[in-house]
């Protein structure tokens, strides 16, 4: 890609297409962590998932699953 490209307007698709996979190579970095206190900091701060969030105890539980 050039650099004037990344400027350019996208359509309401191609933006949400961008958006999803800096998700997913967020998600997979996250995932990638091996020390469990880092991983829930990242969930903090990347994602905003604490302990209070409905899904934090089944994110935590894929993490230690993929170990």
């Amino acid at each position: 890609m050039k650099t004037f490209d990344s400027f350019r307007p996208r359509s309401g698709q191609a933006a949400a297409r961008l958006r999803e996979g800096k998700l997913k190579r967020k998600l997979e970095q996250l995932l990638e962590i091996d020390d469990e206190e880092t991983f829930r900091a990242g969930l903090a701060e990347d994602f905003g998932i604490t302990p209070d969030h409905p899904k934090y105890l089944e994110m935590l539980k894929i993490w230690r699953g993929s170990r």
